[in-house]
C-alpha cells in the first residue's frame, strides 16, 4: 500500500492536520510531547478503518493531510507511525515538491546514543548530571507497553523508589552495574540482569548507579490497555515510600496525597 502525507487538503483525505492541532495545540514540534500517545492512538485507529488491518487487504493508496512546515523530528515521528501500514510513504509539499519513498524501518538501537530525528527530540534529561531517557513509545507503535531507555550517570538514580497498583514493570540492565533497592533490600545488579516488579504484592524498587559505572536500563511498563497518559481507563496508584506519598493517576484522578492521610484497611 502507498501512503501520501499531503500538506494540501484533498477530498477524502484523513485529516491528520486537525488531529495534530487538537493533540499538540498547533505546535509543529514534538519535543514537549504532550500529545504523542493520543495522536498515535488516533492515527492508528483511523488508518485501521481506512486501510484495513490485514496487509494483504491493504492495497491501493491512502492520503493523510498533515500540517505544513512540521519540524523534521515531528515529520519523522509521523513517518515512523504510518510506515507500519505501507510499503511506500511519500510526502507531498505545499510547493508541489514530492519526495521519494520515505518508508521508515520499525527499529531503535538500544545501545547507540547517536540519535537523530524523533529519537533525538524524545530523549530528555532526567537530572542536571546528564542522565537521559528516550521515550521509545509510540515510535514503535501504540500498544499496552511503555518502553524507555534510561542512561543513568555515575552517582545518580532512576525515579524515586516506587510501586504501581495497575502496571507491571520490568528492568533489563543493558550496560554497567549498580544497586537495586527492592522493598528495603539492596541487591547488586549487572549487565544482563532482568528485574521483575509485577503488580500485586506492592513491590517498591529503584536503581542506583553507585558502583563506579553508568547504568543503561531498558524500562518496560505493561498496562492493562493501550497506553495513553490520559485516555487509559486504568487507575494507577504509585506509592513512594521514601517520600511517604501516593500519586493517583488515571481518568478523573490527578493528585498526590500523603500516605498518612489514608485509613488503614483494618480500620
Amino acid at each position: 500500500m502507498k501512503i501520501i502525507l499531503d500538506e494540501e487538503v484533498r477530498e477524502g483525505a484523513l485529516r491528520a492536520d486537525r488531529a495534530w492541532e487538537l493533540f499538540f495545540e498547533s505546535e509543529l514540534s514534538i519535543e514537549r510531547g504532550a500529545g504523542l500517545h493520543m495522536f498515535a492512538n488516533w492515527l492508528w485507529d483511523a488508518l485501521g478503518e481506512k486501510a484495513g488491518n490485514l496487509n494483504k487487504d491493504s492495497k491501493g493508496e491512502v492520503t493523510l493531510t498533515i500540517p505544513s512546515s512540521l519540524e523534521p523530528a515531528a515529520l519523522d515521528y509521523v513517518l515512523r507511525l504510518v510506515s507500519f501500514w505501507a510499503d511506500e510513504v511519500i510526502v507531498n509539499k505545499k510547493d508541489g515538491k514530492m519526495s521519494g519513498n520515505l518508508w521508515s524501518k520499525p527499529v531503535i538501537n538500544l545501545l547507540d546514543d547517536t540519535r537523530e530525528g524523533a529519537e533525538r527530540a524524545l530523549t530528555g534529561k532526567m537530572d542536571e548530571a546528564g542522565s537521559t531517557e528516550l521515550n521509545m513509545m509510540p515510535l514503535l507503535g501504540p500498544s499496552r507497553a511503555f518502553f524507555s531507555i534510561q542512561v543513568i550517570t555515575k552517582g545518580e538514580m532512576t525515579a524515586y523508589q516506587h510501586s504501581h497498583s495497575a502496571v507491571d514493570e520490568y528492568y533489563l540492565i543493558l550496560e554497567g552495574k549498580g544497586t537495586l533497592r527492592f522493598n528495603g533490600k539492596e541487591i547488586e545488579v549487572k549487565q544482563g540482569d532482568i528485574i521483575g516488579k509485577p503488580t500485586g504484592p506492592d513491590a517498591t524498587t529503584h536503581l542506583l548507579a553507585n558502583r563506579g559505572e553508568k547504568l543503561r536500563i531498558l524500562d518496560m511498563e505493561l498496562w492493562r490497555e493501550r497506553f495513553s497518559s490520559t485516555s487509559t481507563t486504568s487507575k494507577d496508584l504509585v506509592f513512594y515510600p521514601d517520600l511517604k506519598e501516593i500519586l493517583m493517576r488515571g481518568p478523573g484522578w490527578s493528585a498526590i496525597i500523603a500516605q498518612e492521610s489514608l485509613t488503614a484497611t483494618e480500620e
